[in-house]
Parts: structure tokens; C-alpha cells; sequence
């Protein structure tokens, strides 16, 4: 362990020394850097402008490893850093409270302008983040507690009905001292006809900002409208099968359709419900975008994954945070992983089966015609369980102790090479080849609950399996071939949560919640051509082969 937490060390020195804003003298953070070059990591604009990102929407887990770092070993300089840059955000924040924030804006760090890919129009953007509220706050409590008000400021845009944008606007005035006196409308239909598009990886992140303002300042209103939009997603789910949903309102038609389908607009929401003009048909009044539990396109980070992954996995620890007063919210949210596990999860495959929220099986099927979800005549096939489910599971377990859920979370555990758990004494896998830090966090969270040694000896296996497929060059990397090292990926904190569990500590490193941070629009690509496209897959993703394949030359040229 004390290797690992040297190598752990280093590495943190590495980021304090060589990637702190060296040109103006700020405390900013890169986003990332070239492992073999040691350069920042740039995003290169379709212009042609090669920019610098320094964007604290991709930083969140950096905190938290830096924060755990300083408490495992009491040197205050890694905690101290990310507050410096945290303080620095907030003396910069726009009029409202808002600070630089999300896929869609961020700072060249080599000006200190904000920018953003033009196609994305500089927006906020709060997305599956569940920010480190706990150090902002520390940091500055003022500031952050108006901060996450002009986050619902900007993104509920009208609060009779709850309707919501994904983006927002920056420099809305609002009043602190009434923010949260609003009435609330009371039997708000299901899937009501509205603006906006009420994704829930966007609501999510509302709730989770309101609970976390009253823990903070026992803000009673800020927790009412936490469970108020809650209770939108939760009443929009199938009154059946209780599965869903996505979204908890149709989108409202402004205008007729396009006939062509090459129109750029053909898929956009602007002409109704997206589902139910692909599948309507066919699948009756069930196919609706708020209904649709299946995606379409591998990279695509919608879909259930982000229902009863992302999502349900913060509901989950915004409930451990809260106690008493978070019982509902893990109540809502173990009903609905209780429902999928029930009707999507293969035991036997550990696929999701693709259906809409009425539960029927639609492996097989081929999309009717062209649409939002996809070209025609595409099979719609099962998917293989991604792990921030497996870890979903394992933690609403842990705060529930559904029964139902147990058999699913042994299952899970047994195909993702982790051994037989269903036993009063588990038979881990200490032969696994698993090395997926998500999986170190299960892990970990069956220590913590159960004190089994087993399961901090499979960490300890985990441990050293992510080590020896990330750790190179003295940074992280995806693998020895990848070229850049993400500042933001978890497997720092995944490591070091197993150093302090080792030392009886596991409190002293702040929990995961989300990888959510990243940048997204139209990107030049090495070979000249553009695309709209994302950081964590057109340059983290890059590896010396794929380099030199759109380089058309070697990598060491």
C-alpha cells in the first residue's frame, strides 16, 4: 500500500508543479495533459483556434482525490490548491452567482477567456455532475449557497408547470432573501405537453444541489423543492410497471414537421414527441421520449443507464447525506431500481433488455423508420451492464437492504468476475482480472457496510489490477498505449479510498458520485475535418496508434 500511496503522491506533486495556470499566476487547474510531451491538453476550435481548457466542471474528482490526499497525509497544500482554485471561480462569477461551468463553456487558460465550441453558444450547463458542494462550500458558504440558487434560477424556466432547460443563461437577477418562497402547483399532470425537455440527468442534478443547500443551512424550502421536482419523474413513471422515466414532460409542437429526412431539423423536438412520432404506430400511447428505456447509439450517455446509474446512484447518496430527512428520496429511487431489476435486468446474461417503460421485451425488434433514435431497419438488441450501474446497486443496497435488490446486486457481482456474494460468508474472486475502478468503489461499499476482510482483500486485488493497466509515466492513462491523462478520472480517488480503508480511515476521502464532467461541441479533428464530438472520447480516448493513423505519420515525429 505505501507504494501505491507514494506513486499516489507523486503524482499530485506532479499536477501542483507543472499544471497550475503558468501564465498569469492564477490558481486554475489544465483539464489534462500529454503524458509523453507533458503539454496541456488542448481542444482545437473549428476555426482553427487551439485552446487551453481549464474547466472546473471536469475537476470535481481531482478535488475530492486532493482533498482525501491531505487528510491521508496531512500536508494541507492539495486541499489548499483546490480551494485556491475554487475561491478563484467564485471572485470571477457572473452577476447572478454563476460560475464558468459545463460542456459547453469553459477557459483558455492560456488567456483566461471563456469559450466554447460555437455551435453551443457558451451556455451553463449542469449535467450529471453532483459537484463537490461539501469544499465549495468550506471554501465559501455565501457564495455557494447563491450559486446553486442561480443554478435553478437559470435552468427552471418557469415553475408553475416545472418547466426546465438543459441549458442555461448566465447573469439572471433573482432575490435570495424569497428565492425559494415560490408556490408550488399542486396535481401537475404526467407527462404534461411543455417547453423544454425535463431530461432527468439535468433535474437530477437540481435535486441534488437543493439537498445538499440544506445540509448545509437547513434550508427546510430548498429540501421541499428538491422532492417537489422529484415527485415530477416519480409520478411520471408507468403506473404499472413503475419504470421510467426520462423525461416527465412531452415536448410541445411549435410547428410542422420537416417530410425530409436529410433536414438538419428532422429529429428535433421542436415538432412533438420524438418517440411517439418513430413508434407511435407500431407501439401505441407507450411510445413516448419519457417512456423509451433502450438507446440506440453505443455512445450515446442517455438511456436507462443514466436513469437507474447516474442518477439513482446520487438520489442514493444524497439520502445518505440527509438521514432521516432523505428517507423518501431513497424510498422513490429503490422502487425504481427495484422495478428495473425486475423487468430489464437478464440474471443470466447480465444484459439490459431493451423495452419502453411498459416492461415489454423488445429484443429483436427493428426501428420502424428513421428518426431520433435511430436509421430504420436497426435491430434493437440487449446490452451488457455498464459497471456504474453494478455500483448503483450495490449502494442503494447498502442504505435500503432490499431484499429484492440483494438477489440482483449477487447476480451482477458473480458476472463481473467479482465472485459468489450470496453467502453469509462471501467467496470473492481474489484471482479476478477485473480492474475497473467503479467496481473498487462496490467493493468498498460492501467493506464498509459489512466488515468483511474478504472484500477489502478483493479491493486490495482491484487495486493492483487498475494500477497496473493506468499507472504510467508517473499520471493515469487508460492504458500504457493511451496519450492523455484526464485530471478529472477517478482512478486516483479509487486508489486512494483503498489506501485509507486499508488504514481503517475510508472516511477521510471523500465519496465518488459522478464522472460527469466534460466538453462537447464541434471539434477540428488531426486530420482537418470537423465534428461534433467530446473530450473524453475524441481526445482522452486518443491512443499512439489512433494518432498516428489520422496523423499518417509516427507519433514521435
Amino acid at each position: 500500500m505505501q507504494d501505491m500511496l507514494d506513486y499516489l503522491i507523486k503524482y499530485a506533486d506532479t499536477i501542483l508543479e507543472h499544471y497550475i495556470d503558468p501564465y498569469h499566476g492564477t490558481p486554475l487547474f489544465f483539464d489534462g495533459c500529454d503524458t509523453f510531451t507533458g503539454k496541456p491538453v488542448t481542444w482545437k476550435n473549428t476555426d482553427g483556434s487551439i485552446w487551453e481548457p481549464s474547466n472546473i466542471a471536469s475537476q470535481q474528482n481531482l478535488f475530492r482525490f486532493f482533498s482525501g490526499l491531505s487528510a491521508i497525509t496531512h500536508q494541507p497544500k492539495y486541499k489548499q490548491a483546490a480551494k485556491d482554485a475554487i475561491h478563484w471561480h467564485f471572485e470571477h462569477a457572473d452577476s447572478s452567482g454563476l460560475i464558468r461551468w459545463g460542456g459547453h463553456s469553459f477557459l483558455d487558460l492560456k488567456t483566461l477567456n471563456a469559450v466554447g465550441p460555437e455551435n453551443k453558444n457558451m451556455v451553463h450547463e449542469l449535467k450529471h455532475h453532483c459537484p463537490y458542494y461539501e469544499l465549495m462550500y468550506e471554501t465559501n458558504p455565501t457564495a455557494t449557497s447563491r450559486m446553486i440558487m442561480a443554478i435553478w434560477n437559470c435552468h427552471v424556466t418557469n415553475w408553475e408547470n416545472m418547466e426546465m432547460s438543459r441549458h442555461g443563461s448566465y447573469g439572471l437577477a433573482f432575490d435570495e432573501t424569497t428565492f425559494w418562497d415560490k408556490p408550488q402547483s399542486s396535481n401537475l399532470e404526467p407527462l404534461r405537453e411543455m417547453k423544454g425537455l425535463s431530461f432527468v440527468n439535468i433535474g437530477n442534478d437540481l435535486v441534488f444541489s437543493a439537498g445538499m443547500l440544506y445540509k448545509f443551512d437547513g434550508d427546510e424550502k430548498a429540501l421541499s423543492w428538491a422532492e417537489f421536482l422529484m415527485r415530477q419523474y416519480v409520478d411520471s413513471r408507468h403506473p404499472e410497471t413503475k419504470l421510467g422515466c426520462y423525461q416527465y414532460n412531452r415536448p410541445k409542437q411549435t410547428g410542422s414537421p420537416p417530410e425530409d429526412e436529410s433536414h438538419p431539423q428532422y429529429t428535433f423536438s421542436f415538432w412533438g414527441d420524438r418517440a411517439a412520432r418513430q413508434f407511435g404506430a407500431e407501439y401505441g400511447d407507450v411510445a413516448k421520449e419519457a417512456w423509451v428505456l433502450f438507446k440506440m447509439d453505443d455512445e450515446a450517455l442517455n438511456g436507462p443507464e443514466g436513469i437507474y446509474g447516474d442518477c439513482a446512484l446520487a438520489q442514493t447518496l444524497l439520502a445518505r447525506e440527509l438521514g432521516e430527512d432523505g428517507k423518501q428520496l431513497l424510498d422513490w429511487t429503490t422502487e425504481g431500481l427495484e422495478a428495473w431489476a425486475q423487468y430489464a435486468y437478464d440474471a443470466e446474461t447480465n444484459e439490459i433488455k431493451p423495452m419502453f417503460a411498459d416492461g415489454k421485451d423488445l429484443t429483436g425488434h427493428r426501428v420502424p423508420r428513421y428518426g431520433y433514435y435511430g436509421k430504420k431497419g436497426v435491430e434493437m438488441i440487449r446490452r451488457p451492464l455498464p459497471s456504474h450501474v453494478f455500483l448503483t446497486y450495490v449502494t442503494n443496497w447498502v442504505e435500503s437492504r432490499s431484499d429484492t435488490l440483494w438477489s440482483t446486486v449477487c447476480a451482477m457481482a458473480k458476472h463481473v468476475d467479482l465472485g459468489e456474494w450470496n453467502t453469509a460468508n462471501p467467496t470473492v474472486k481474489l484471482n479476478t482480472e477485473a480492474n475497473d475502478a467503479l467496481l473498487m468503489f462496490a467493493v468498498l461499499e460492501m467493506h464498509q457496510v459489512s466488515q468483511h476482510a474478504s472484500y477489502l482483500e478483493l479491493a486490495e486485488k482491484l487495486g493492483n489490477n487498475i494500477m497496473k493497466r493506468s499507472a504510467h509515466r508517473g499520471l493515469f492513462t487508460p492504458s500504457e498505449k493511451h496519450i492523455h491523462c484526464r485530471f478529472d478520472d477517478i482512478e486516483p480517488l479509487a486508489l486512494l479510498s483503498l489506501t485509507a480503508a486499508k488504514r481503517g480511515q475510508r472516511e477521510l476521502v471523500p465519496v465518488y458520485r459522478s464522472r460527469g464532467g466534460y466538453i462537447h461541441g464541434d471539434m477540428m479533428m488531426p486530420d482537418g475535418s470537423l465534428k461534433n464530438t467530446m473530450d473524453v472520447k475524441s481526445i482522452y480516448l486518443r491512443t499512439k496508434h489512433s494518432y498516428t493513423q489520422s496523423r499518417k505519420t509516427s507519433f514521435d515525429s
